[in-house]
């Protein structure tokens, strides 16, 4: 059974054009990963000079095949993404099965074992 996880890209002192680049840079490297879908919420780019949402711009949406270990991946490439943002205050937002976990760059001894027990409760698929 596919399973859809959500990704939401945030940056503070950006605005939607800088949220929706760096989503974008994301989605790239997402879609070299092993997952069935890889999409913006709003279904594509936003026309140039569009005043779109930028909620939405900067949401991706994945959907995972069956395999439980590919959530695992996902997760690490997110993670990897932020460690090598060069600027402050990106962080993303994964939701799956409704729980929800905000991954930052730096993260603590404390948020990394948070992090591991989020992607264990979801690894397999929902109960």
């Amino acid at each position: 059974m596919a399973r859809q996880v959500i990704v939401d890209v945030h940056a503070t002192d950006r605005d939607e054009d800088e949220r929706f680049e760096l989503a974008g840079r994301l989605r790239a490297e997402l879609l070299e990963l092993d997952v069935a879908g890889v999409e913006f919420a709003g279904g594509g780019a936003a026309p140039a000079g569009s005043k779109a949402d930028a909620v939405t711009l900067a949401t991706i949406l994945l959907t995972l095949g069956a395999s439980g270990g590919v959530f695992t991946t996902v997760v690490g490439a997110v993670r990897d993404w932020l460690l090598r943002q060069p600027e402050p205050g990106v962080v993303v937002d994964v939701t799956i099965d409704g729980d929800s976990f905000r991954i930052e760059g730096a993260a603590t001894d404390e948020r990394r074992r948070l992090l591991d027990a989020f992607v264990e409760r979801h690894r397999a698929g929902p109960s």
